[in-house]
C-alpha cells in the first residue's frame, strides 16, 4: 500500500492494491514517514473507507487530537459493528473521536458531566448503552482516568444518532424514550412492582414497544385478530386489563387505535415480566 497522505503518526490516507483510497490506522504508521512511501497491507490494524465529505473533515480533526482518542474511539466502532453487528455512518468516524477527545481533556481537568437521560438510554437503547458502557472501560484502561456512567450515555447517543438501520433524529429518540417510560410506569403502577431493567424479558418488551412506536409513527395499518385477544386475554386476565390501558394511553396520546392482535402481544409480554417479578 502506498502512502498518500499523513494525518498522524498513527493515521494516515493511502491507496490499496486495487487504487482505492482508504484511512489505514496502525501505531506508529505515520512517524517518520512521508506520501508515496510503500508498507505491507499485514501492517494495517484497521482499514476503512469514508465518503470524500466526511474524509476531508476527519483529516482536520486527526491534526488536531490525541491520538488515543483516535485509538480509542475506532475500537469501540469496531465493538460496535464486529460484536454488536450494527451498520454505521461513516460520520459517527468523525462525531465519536471529536466527543472522547473532548472526554478525555474534560477528565484530566476533573470536570464530569452529567446526563438526564442516563437511566432512559440505558431502559430503552440498551444495547447502544453497553457499547458506551465498553468506551468507558477502554478509556480507563488506556488512559487510567475512570468516566462516570453519564459518558457511557453521552457515546450511547452516537450510536443511536447514526445506525443506518434506525431513521432516528432527536426528536424520534426523545419520543422512544418517553413511550417507553410511560409504558414501564404505568405497568409498574398498576401491578404496584419494580421491573428487573436487567432481565430478557424486559429488554424483549423494549425492543416490541419501539417498533410498536416506529408503526404508530409511520401510520402503519394495524391486523386485527380477536380469536388470539380472547384466549390470552381469558388467560392473563389480569395483564390483559393492564394491555388495555397501555392501548388507551396510545390511543389518548397517539390518536391510534390498538388492534386485539397487538394488545393480545402487549398481554404476553406483560405477563412474561410480572411472573418474573413475582418469583423474587
Amino acid at each position: 500500500m502506498k502512502i498518500k497522505k499523513i494525518l498522524n503518526n498513527n493515521v494516515v490516507i493511502a491507496k490499496d492494491d486495487d487504487g482505492h483510497e482508504v484511512i489505514v490506522m496502525s501505531t506508529g504508521l505515520g512517524f517518520s514517514k512521508k506520501a508515496g512511501d510503500i508498507f505491507r497491507r499485514q501492517d494495517a490494524q484497521k482499514i476503512f473507507v469514508l465518503s470524500d465529505e466526511v474524509k476531508g473533515k476527519y483529516g482536520q480533526l486527526m491534526r488536531n487530537v490525541d491520538p488515543v482518542a483516535t485509538e480509542i474511539a475506532e475500537n469501540v466502532i469496531t465493538y460496535a459493528t464486529e460484536q454488536k453487528n450494527l451498520r454505521l455512518n461513516d460520520i459517527i468516524h468523525l462525531t465519536l473521536t471529536d466527543h472522547i477527545d473532548g472526554v478525555l481533556t474534560r477528565l484530566r481537568e476533573g470536570v464530569y458531566m452529567t446526563n438526564q437521560l442516563t437511566m432512559e438510554i440505558k431502559r430503552v437503547y440498551n444495547r447502544d448503552f453497553g457499547i458506551g458502557l465498553y468506551a468507558n472501560k477502554l478509556i480507563k484502561e488506556k488512559t487510567g482516568l475512570e468516566p462516570n456512567v453519564d459518558e457511557a450515555a453521552f457515546i450511547a447517543m452516537h450510536f443511536m444518532n447514526n445506525r443506518l438501520d434506525c431513521n432516528n433524529n432527536d426528536e424520534t429518540i426523545n419520543q422512544t424514550i418517553a413511550f417507553v417510560d410511560d409504558t414501564m410506569k404505568l405497568l409498574e403502577t398498576y401491578f404496584k412492582v419494580k421491573l428487573n431493567e436487567d432481565s430478557l424479558y424486559y429488554y424483549r418488551f423494549v425492543s416490541h414497544l419501539k417498533c410498536l412506536l416506529k408503526r404508530i409513527i409511520d401510520g402503519t395499518t394495524f391486523t386485527d385478530d380477536p380469536l388470539l385477544y380472547d384466549t390470552v386475554s381469558r388467560s392473563y386476565e389480569n395483564s390483559a386489563k393492564c394491555a388495555a390501558k397501555i392501548a388507551n394511553m396510545i390511543k389518548l396520546k397517539y390518536h391510534k387505535d390498538v388492534s386485539s392482535e397487538e394488545k393480545a402481544y402487549i398481554t404476553i409480554y406483560v405477563e412474561k415480566l410480572i411472573r418474573e417479578c413475582n418469583k423474587k
